[in-house]
């Protein structure tokens, strides 16, 4: 039996975007045991005019559509939803993908065994690293095709590229790195437990760090090379935290505490975290600014 993960591309008036994501895609069909378009928008809308005639022309590929805009959690549990509705298990793969980045189809072909076997390992939430781009929030990056992109990590620069759970999470929140969804591969388990479990997810930040912290998993660790290109904006920083921000921080603290029950030996860890965390607030401290981690340059 292959070891092939499930491609969720989630779309948000994707436009030019999802066209080259799109074409991303297309090339590399053949490392996924399904690829799945969800759509939160109107039927007639041209998301899904895109999505359509994609699936026109490369058969297998599945449209699904929410009807109507949904907010980025709402969308993630209706998609949720149809995969466990298809017959996907707790224990398939599902390789998350966001409209505005691309399928890094290099890197794949250096992680798979002559089979298509990706190494996928249970227990294991797999991050990054992430091939990047910069471009404008109003223009497409339109740089050199075959220039080296840089490749970034949201583990120590000189290793390990394995960590626990825990440890990983409290390096994000001591040292903020760049982590992103888009090329992450997790159980679906771990998808099941966001949408059932309490306290509820309201929105998208932490949202990696509230996958990656399910009770299906013991560690985070990155392959070794990118299986996806990130286009990303060169002046975000996601560190300021704003409102939305610390609601999801707390949350993530609730979160942790359910994932200890399941692991108690992660329960002093996580008191040393909470601490912390509970002083920068009570001490006003600023966010801490985001480390951008270049751990090598990698080929398109």
């Amino acid at each position: 039996m292959t070891t092939q993960p499930i491609l969720v591309m989630m779309s948000y008036r994707g436009g030019e975007r999802l066209a080259r994501c799109l074409r991303s895609i297309a090339g590399s069909r053949q490392y996924f045991s399904r690829v799945i378009l969800s759509i939160t928008a109107s039927e007639d809308s041209d998301d899904m005019r895109q999505a359509r005639t994609f699936a026109e022309a490369h058969p297998g590929v599945e449209v699904i559509c929410t009807g109507v805009e949904l907010p980025t959690m709402r969308h993630q549990e209706f998609w949720v939803d149809y995969l466990e509705e298809s017959g996907v298990q707790p224990t398939d793969w599902i390789f998350w993908l966001a409209y505005d980045d691309e399928v890094r189809a290099s890197g794949i072909r250096e992680i798979i065994d002559d089979c298509c076997n990706w190494p996928l390992v249970a227990g294991t939430s797999y991050f990054g690293p992430w091939a990047m781009r910069h471009e404008g929030a109003d223009t497409l990056w339109a740089g050199e095709m075959h220039a080296d992109l840089e490749s970034w990590t949201s583990f120590p620069v000189d290793g390990p590229t394995q960590l626990p759970v825990l440890s990983w999470i409290d390096d994000q929140l001591v040292q903020p790195t760049y982590i992103q969804m888009s090329g992450s591969v997790n159980a679906f388990a771990s998808f099941l437990q966001v949408r059932d479990g309490h306290p509820r997810k309201q929105g998208p930040m932490r949202i990696e760090m509230a996958v990656a912290a399910t009770s299906c998993n013991t560690s985070v660790r990155e392959f070794f090379t990118p299986v996806s290109t990130i286009y990303g904006r060169p002046n975000s920083d996601r560190a300021a935290y704003g409102a939305a921000a610390r609601a999801e921080d707390r949350h993530l603290l609730l979160w942790l505490c359910v994932y200890a029950f399941h692991h108690p030996r992660t329960v002093p860890r996580l008191g040393r975290l909470a601490l912390q965390q509970v002083t920068n607030v009570f001490r006003r401290r600023p966010a801490p600014e985001e480390e951008w981690r270049v751990r090598s340059f990698v080929s398109p």
